[in-house]
């Protein structure tokens, strides 16, 4: 957990200097992290509300504000490599902030609705996947320049939208269940070392987390058009 935040706050810095690419890994980083720290303290029978409300602090700083403050530095950045003053002011301002309070937010809603057994569904979409699909997207820009110079805006837009599916009431699944045994964890590391290995490895990771929040989107799109149905 602790690992987290150091990601979090040397992401701060990195960003700050226009080290964009690092700032973004060390954001993934913090998620490896996220996933390890809840894991190990089960396997280890040292679960606590202590380690609850830290884990939420580190997430805040990793996974709220470090995130935030890379897409504040890097949309300028964007028009400064073409000479457009593209800076969106007070949009990039708002939006940033945003992502900050309504990722808090979700934080809190989750920590005082679930009880110490880990949910099927997430209500929100949860934090840690917000912001790795902001720096996906970010890393993805860096590598092409598609965004640049005058659609950067549309970082501003997702991080917009990925705000608004945080505090939303759309589920999403959790894998926090799994059941793990040799076979799955032998297959999902082959799988995993095979991405990793791949030059395309930012976008496959970009377009499979890019699935998973369209997915709950898809999924709730579904059910209302069933209520509605039902309701006529």
């Amino acid at each position: 957990t602790a690992g987290g935040i150091f990601c979090g706050v040397v992401s701060i810095m990195l960003a700050s200097n226009a080290r964009f690419e690092l700032a973004a890994w060390l954001i993934v980083l913090a998620m490896v992290f996220d996933g390890l720290d809840g894991r190990v303290a089960r396997l280890t029978h040292t679960t606590s509300k202590f380690g609850v409300e830290f884990d939420s602090l580190a997430d805040i700083v990793a996974f709220g504000v470090a995130p935030a403050m890379l897409l504040y530095y890097y949309i300028p950045q964007i028009g400064a490599n073409y000479g457009f003053d593209g800076e969106y002011g007070l949009y990039r301002i708002f939006v940033c902030a945003l992502f900050v309070i309504f990722g808090a937010i979700r934080l809190a809603r989750f920590n005082v609705t679930t009880s110490n057994i880990e949910p099927n569904t997430f209500i929100g979409l949860p934090i840690p996947s917000a912001a790795v699909i902001l720096v996906l997207w970010i890393l993805l820009d860096l590598r092409y320049g598609f965004l640049a110079p005058k659609f950067s805006y549309t970082l501003l837009i997702l991080a917009f939208a990925l705000s608004i599916l945080m505090v939303s009431n759309i589920r999403y699944p959790s894998f926090k269940k799994l059941r793990w045994n040799l076979k799955l964890f032998v297959i999902l590391l082959i799988a995993l070392a095979a991405i990793i290995s791949s030059k395309f490895y930012v976008e496959i990771f970009c377009a499979l987390l890019s699935v998973y929040m369209l997915y709950g989107i898809a999924r709730f799109i579904v059910l209302m058009c069933k209520v509605l149905i039902k309701k006529c």
